[in-house]
């Protein structure tokens, strides 16, 4: 009997002491291992491949140094904790390269002081509650420290694209390329997006941060700067000259990456009239193979929000009203590194686009985004008031149009076998005829049918810099935002059919469970045979 219970006593011990080391070298092992189970459709909490391959880039030690304000509030009380979980995420990848050293500066001289020399300066903090109000300079940054190159984020305020940021700022110090020159076309009414405020303000902010961004005149003497990564032109008011659609050709010609947004129609808020924009760009885009109509697409079932004026008792205010002629186009190419992680887009006064048939040979073409097949395109309009189309109008053209699309391949020359265009000034240099471009290198072309669309839609124009240039392997970590996407407006019939099942459907259930256990009782006699013993 008593060996017996040494035998359980040594049992015991030795299972406790079996369970012990299992614990240690499953610690000991996950210390050395990094793996996450991300259970997202996105894969949003995991770090995409591109943030991991420029962590393997590494050749120096990386040191993150996070200067961080401690006992935040909403919205901003676990954004501290997100910033340091990511770096660990990079840690992880990092081949042992990297450090994070996470520090509070607030009113203490030392390091606030040298959180300021990294570029860190405090921001203004309010934090107003029920029983608690508070006004105070907190430190919100993180420094990238890679031997003499260092790259700041001064203010951690969102965490939407935070793998973005990180990952932009890590590339910067790895990488020893030039920041390449993305162009925009100036002379014929075109906005300044270097200068111009509103909207195109915060897409200016963050193409600066990867891009030069220059204008490019055109019309006049030479061409475009071979220079130029990627050229974009948005909305010309004015026709655009010979010349300058030479230089645009020959540029093209060059193997340079385009993107051309025009607009045909353009809104007058004072008379609720439309204007119509002629830019003469027509037979350039034809000859390559787009054709960009002059119509108004019309979406009276998914579409965006434009203030109008409403007379409210003796005051007019503005009102958003839901805006037929700004159609949100959700039927996206998601093959398309471009738009495939992309929910919608809107596309203000949007005139639709056909591609040639059959297109330019060795070009592919790839429509990018299309209305809905609720949709209609009108030519000629007249007014830009909303109530003006809440039925569908007899020369309507209903059905999907093309708003945007692309293509790539090799393009022939718009003015081969034709005289190149004169510079206006008289003393310019004649250009050689025989140094005309007659066909291009492979090369990338993108049409929009509206140039409004341009600031309603900046993630989709920061994927396309980077498309432009060839450099897609940001693209999929910056449309992993952390936002929830829109909801797809439904029918009337088919959400009266939703609410049904939701109601009944679980009363169904049980009671097609019951009628089952019925009919086998039934079909039993209701008598279950007792289970024999085997002898």
């Amino acid at each position: 009997m008593k060996a017996h219970v040494r035998t359980q006593r040594l049992n015991s011990w030795l299972q406790m002491f079996l369970v012990l080391a299992v614990v240690v070298l499953a610690n000991s092992w996950a210390s050395r291992t990094f793996w996450r189970v991300d259970l997202t459709a996105d894969r949003l909490y995991s770090l995409d491949l591109a943030s991991r391959g420029l962590m393997y880039r590494l050749e120096k030690p990386l040191i993150a140094k996070v200067y961080f304000t401690e006992g935040l509030q909403t919205p901003y009380n676990n954004h501290q904790q997100l910033l340091v979980d990511k770096l660990e995420d990079l840690r992880a990848y990092s081949k042992g390269l990297m450090e994070i050293e996470v520090t509070d500066p607030t009113n203490i001289p030392d390091l606030e002081s040298e959180a300021q020399r990294f570029g860190i300066q405090p921001i203004q903090y309010r934090y107003k509650a029920q029983n608690v109000s508070e006004m105070r300079k907190v430190y919100m940054g993180l420094a990238l420290v890679y031997g003499d190159e260092q790259q700041v984020l001064p203010a951690v305020t969102q965490i939407a694209t935070l793998e973005y940021d990180l990952a932009r700022a890590v590339k910067a110090l790895v990488s020893d390329e030039e920041r390449p020159v993305l162009g925009y076309t100036t002379g014929h009414g075109e906005p300044d997006i270097g200068t111009v405020q509103g909207p195109v303000q915060g897409l200016r902010t963050r193409l600066q941060e990867d891009f030069e961004l220059r204008p490019i005149p055109l019309g006049g003497e030479g061409q475009i700067d071979e220079d130029v990564d990627a050229l974009w032109m948005i909305g010309p008011q004015q026709p655009v000259s010979s010349r300058a659609q030479w230089q645009l050709d020959q540029y093209l010609m060059r193997g340079g990456a385009m993107a051309v947004f025009l607009t045909n129609t353009k809104p007058d808020m004072r008379t609720l009239r439309p204007q119509s924009v002629y830019h003469g760009l027509e037979p350039l885009l034809g000859h390559w193979g787009v054709k960009l109509n002059r119509d108004v697409v019309v979406d009276r079932a998914r579409n965006g929000v434009m203030r109008f004026p409403v007379r409210q008792g003796k005051y007019v205010v503005q009102m958003p009203v839901n805006y037929p002629l700004i159609p949100r186009a959700s039927d996206l190419d998601r093959d398309s590194v471009v738009v495939k992680d992309l929910d919608s887009m809107l596309f203000p006064f949007v005139s639709s686009l056909e591609v040639a048939d059959p297109p330019p040979q060795d070009v592919d073409v790839t429509v990018l985004a299309r209305s809905s097949e609720a949709s209609g395109a009108i030519k000629g309009i007249r007014t830009i008031d909303p109530n003006a189309y809440k039925i569908v109008a007899p020369t309507e053209v209903r059905g999907q149009h093309t708003l945007l699309l692309s293509m790539k391949g090799t393009f022939p020359s718009y003015f081969a076998g034709k005289d190149i265009p004169a510079a206006p000034d008289p003393g310019a240099a004649r250009d050689d005829p025989a140094a005309m471009l007659r066909e291009s290198a492979p090369t990338r072309l993108v049409v929009a049918g509206s140039a409004d669309f341009v600031a309603n839609n900046v993630p989709f124009l920061l994927n396309l810099a980077d498309w432009m240039v060839q450099d897609e392997s940001l693209i999929g970590i910056r449309s992993k935002q952390l936002t929830l996407p829109a909801l797809e407006p439904v029918e009337l019939k088919e959400a009266r059919l939703l609410k049904a099942l939701n109601l009944l459907g679980g009363s169904l259930v049980l009671v097609l469970f019951g009628f089952v256990r019925w009919a086998l009782r039934r079909r039993s006699g209701g008598v279950t045979e007792p289970v024999k013993a085997s002898p």
